[in-house]
């Protein structure tokens, strides 16, 4: 009986879980400057304020704010538009936010531009003079740092999405036109590592040298890009080719105007047809496919309005983009697109025409560190509620001591007074995946009670069934004794 119980029964190994209430607690501070003396009295009574109106912000538990604010004083506007970097020379216990007030008679940029965003760390808001325009101005800078510089609305879909809330119609419709436009990049996953798949679709015609050129500068420029966020996530860039795919004949038709176009209907044909063509990736991470037309002929992209489109991108798969001058930055705007950076910006605002900003990499390096924390929590919780749904699964030390490494990391890293730590918390939901998903798990799923009797009977029935027998005849002659 002994060595019965030791052969069938499932090993489970003990480790802890995060708590679902345990608060994830943001750090936030909003450094302010002002670019002339003229304006201290303003930023005083502006700070105090913006807290209050960020403390009114929808925020979805367990994800929590802790906003402060801080004056550093009177700064030169030249030199903080020149200042690209993004070292905060203090120690980092917080998220911190740059915001330069300029006043109107200072302002270098267009009049109608009400707020500037920065290369480096610092973004810059222009102050009126006049006092009715002051408080227009104050709401600018609180949508600044919610919906731009922090993004909680995106920080809100992730923490739904690895808590599986689903949005009511009533919510969605609540939302601003912006959120609402981006609801669905907003929810998509975020993942550690992108593998970019350049899919080139070529026509049965010779390809000529600048032809070729071009191809090598597409994925120059999405390696390029690559480097600028290998401090957030890795994506690796790979070339594929298509030949005779003859995408001219296949999807495309010309309009009124006598131009080749490719419609809302035919791209979904297309991407169809690209899939069944290309061999499932091995890669780890998430692969998303980039079809860019090598086409003899100028093509335009057409939504499903009919109005012209430089390309689109498709959520969780990849982009379809036509070869022409503009194909480098469309194809790094797609790849902004799906890694969550884009943003819809207010008229007035104004971003900077390069591929990505200072302030951009802090803040997907915030998204990423609530995400992995919400996913290694999960994760942990998931395993747990495994073990306890099914009887069989099978926890051995090794996926149990991972599970209990995430955890002590995520106790260590997620509580108030500390900054979420993007490279422990990248660990611990390494560690919580990996448990998660270890192969050992199922090792006892496909041997249930009814095997284990199975087991059980042909080893204990030759035994069992003559010790019985025994002891019921000396029962029978014990019981004869008394009568």
């Amino acid at each position: 009986m002994p060595m019965w119980y030791l052969t069938t029964s499932t090993y489970r190994a003990p480790f802890p879980t995060f708590p679902a209430n345990r608060s994830i607690t943001v750090e936030v501070r909003i450094n302010f400057a002002i670019a002339s003396d003229e304006m201290g009295e303003d930023v005083q009574k502006v700070m105090p304020e913006l807290e209050y109106n960020m403390t009114t912000k929808e925020v979805v538990a367990p994800l929590d704010f802790q906003w402060r604010t801080r004056f550093i004083g009177v700064r030169k506007f030249d030199d903080l538009e020149r200042d690209h970097s993004l070292k905060v020379e203090e120690k980092e216990e917080f998220f911190d936010v740059f915001i330069c007030l300029v006043s109107e008679k200072d302002w270098k940029h267009y009049s109608a531009t009400r707020v500037q965003l920065g290369i480096g760390k610092w973004n810059f808001v222009q102050w009126p003079e006049k006092s009715e325009e002051k408080a227009k101005a104050s709401s600018r800078i609180t949508e600044l740092v919610s919906d731009t510089l922090i993004d909680v609305p995106h920080l809100n879909s992730i923490v739904r999405r690895d808590l599986r809330q689903k949005m009511q119609p009533w919510q969605i419709a609540a939302l601003p036109l912006s959120h609402q436009k981006r609801l669905v990049w907003d929810s998509a996953p975020l993942a550690t590592n992108y593998h970019i798949q350049v899919i080139h679709l070529h026509e049965n015609t010779e390809i000529p040298t600048e032809s070729l050129e071009q191809q090598k500068r597409t994925a120059a420029a999405l390696r390029k890009f690559a480097e600028k966020v290998q401090g957030v996530t890795r994506v690796d860039v790979s070339i594929e080719h298509l030949w005779d795919f003859e995408p001219t004949t296949q999807f495309l038709a010309k309009d009124v105007q006598e131009r080749w176009t490719l419609t809302h209907s035919a791209m979904e044909e297309l991407i169809k047809k690209v899939d069944a063509q290309m061999q499932t990736s091995l890669v780890q991470g998430t692969v998303l496919r980039f079809v860019v037309l090598e086409t003899s002929e100028p093509v335009v992209v057409l939504d499903e309005t009919g109005e012209d489109i430089d390309g689109v991108a498709v959520a969780s798969w990849g982009a379809v983009l036509p070869r022409n001058e503009a194909t480098e930055s469309k194809a790094i705007a797609a790849m902004r697109i799906q890694m969550g950076m884009d943003a819809e910006l207010l008229i007035g605002w104004h971003r900077p025409s390069v591929a990505l900003c200072q302030w951009e990499v802090a803040r997907a390096r915030l998204r990423a560190s609530v995400d992995n924390a919400m996913r290694a929590a999960s994760a942990v919780r998931a395993l747990d509620e495994l073990a306890h749904k099914i009887s069989n699964i099978a926890i051995n030390d090794d996926v149990a001591g991972r599970a209990t490494r995430a955890v002590n990391i995520l106790d260590e890293v997620v509580r108030p007074g500390k900054r979420l730590d993007f490279e422990s918390l990248l660990e611990a939901r390494r560690l919580a995946d990996s448990a998660n998903y270890d192969h050992s798990l199922l090792a006892m799923l496909y041997f249930p009670m009814d095997q284990r009797t199975a087991v059980l009977i042909p080893l204990a029935v030759p035994i069992v069934l003559p010790i019985c027998k025994l002891i019921f005849e000396i029962s029978m002659v014990i019981f004869r004794g008394f009568l």
